[in-house]
């Protein structure tokens, strides 16, 4: 629908001192979390609304981030490029790095494993643990950008420097998407995902709102 104004406030969205539609993401948030029932918001009128719900959510902040380092691996990262039948929308690439020192221990482990023909335990650790937070990383970026599971992910491991200097380097990348139907979750994932994006969207207005 075309305004020539703001719906809510009635502010001008033509002219050099006009205001700017919010985006309907942003439109439903407000609504839900103030209980009203707008079709628009502006960006004159929605900051002391979206400053409003910020200062609501600022009091669980604490209790939020812990929740969401719970729940945030139920978003799914695959490798595949299109699962079957999910209709979802593209969004846009995820990417993250992440470096870890391997050290002169985990150097003196591996050679001797790799002498007695056993694997490094030491350095297996470091290598998940390191693309444990790639995928979370994954995960946090795709739902800020509205989606709900990153496809088509490809990981790379990297070795920089020599003997004690070693570091080790993941980097992962994927598409973003927003399943449109989440008919294919189960009952139980389908409900903490979309519990992972409402925690997110309340984190995203109290940053907003500190910016």
């Amino acid at each position: 629908m075309n305004y020539e104004n703001c719906p809510n406030c009635n502010k001008s969205l033509n002219g050099f001192f006009s205001a700017d539609l919010l985006l309907e993401s942003k439109v439903k948030f407000i609504n839900k979390h103030l209980k009203q029932d707008k079709g628009a918001y502006c960006t004159n009128c929605s900051k002391p609304l979206l400053k409003k719900i910020a200062d609501t959510f600022r009091k669980e902040k604490t209790d939020i981030e812990r929740r969401l380092q719970q729940i945030i691996h139920y978003i799914p990262v695959m490798t595949s490029p299109s699962p079957v039948n999910w209709d979802y929308e593209v969004l846009e690439m995820v990417s993250a790095q992440t470096t870890s020192g391997t050290g002169f221990a985990t150097e003196l482990s591996r050679s001797f494993n790799d002498f007695f023909g056993s694997g490094s335990q030491t350095t297996n650790r470091k290598i998940e643990r390191a693309t444990n937070l790639c995928k979370a990383d994954l995960r946090v970026q795709c739902v800020r950008q509205g989606g709900n599971a990153v496809i088509s992910t490809d990981i790379d491991f990297n070795e920089i420097g020599t003997g004690s200097t070693n570091m080790l380097m993941v980097c992962m990348a994927g598409t973003a998407i927003r399943v449109t139907d989440m008919e294919n979750f189960s009952a139980k994932n389908r409900d903490t995902i979309i519990e992972v994006v409402e925690l997110t969207e309340k984190l995203e207005a109290i940053a907003t709102e500190i910016k």
